[in-house]
């Protein structure tokens, strides 16, 4: 008599990992391969401090944004290496199942903190000695041009990765939260 119980599905990944995964993998992958890429070429080609467009100037921030922590760049690095499990943490806790913009939204943070850990960590290791003096940021907006006084301060790719993505989980913050997925 043949033995009529289904075979064991392949081993694969569950269905929610296929919803969440591209959204946040994605964007993660495209913020940091696009921030390290952009580095890497603008500061190959351009010396420290020099303006090579009305947008483009390079500087290195051993702080974080606005330069807040610069005399200590050794907390910071240790307070970037602390932030990056616990931001993970508290997205695959508590915004993986939230929905794409949440998974989108987090890729982009996560991916862009990379980013910048990736120049604290050589940094720390090779030093100026080995091109490495803080975060390379070479994006500069003169706001004198719309007539305000001011220049904002230098940025990156993953700045503005993780600016974006921050925006997108305030403004998902003032929705009703209506998870995608149950499991």
């Amino acid at each position: 008599m043949p033995d009529d119980t289904p075979e064991p599905a392949p081993t694969q990944m569950p269905s929610s990992a296929l919803v969440w995964l591209p959204w946040f993998g994605i964007p993660l992958l495209i913020a940091l391969v696009s921030d390290l890429w952009s580095k890497h070429v603008v500061f190959a080609r351009y010396r420290d401090g020099q303006s090579f467009s009305w947008w483009g100037e390079l500087t290195y921030n051993p702080g974080v944004a606005w330069g807040l922590g610069k005399r200590w760049p050794g907390a910071v690095l240790c307070l970037t290496l602390l932030l990056i499990p616990v931001l993970t943490w508290v997205w695959w806790h508590s915004y993986r199942r939230a929905g794409r913009w949440a998974n989108l939204a987090f890729g982009l943070i996560l991916g862009g903190a990379l980013g910048n850990a990736w120049d604290r960590c050589l940094t720390w290791v090779v030093g100026p000695e080995g091109g490495y003096k803080g975060v390379r940021d070479f994006i500069r907006i003169d706001l004198n041009m719309v007539g305000i006084t001011y220049v904002w301060p230098n940025f990156n790719l993953a700045d503005a990765a993780i600016s974006t993505g921050f925006i997108i989980v305030l403004g998902l913050s003032f929705l009703p939260a209506k998870p995608i997925l149950t499991r």
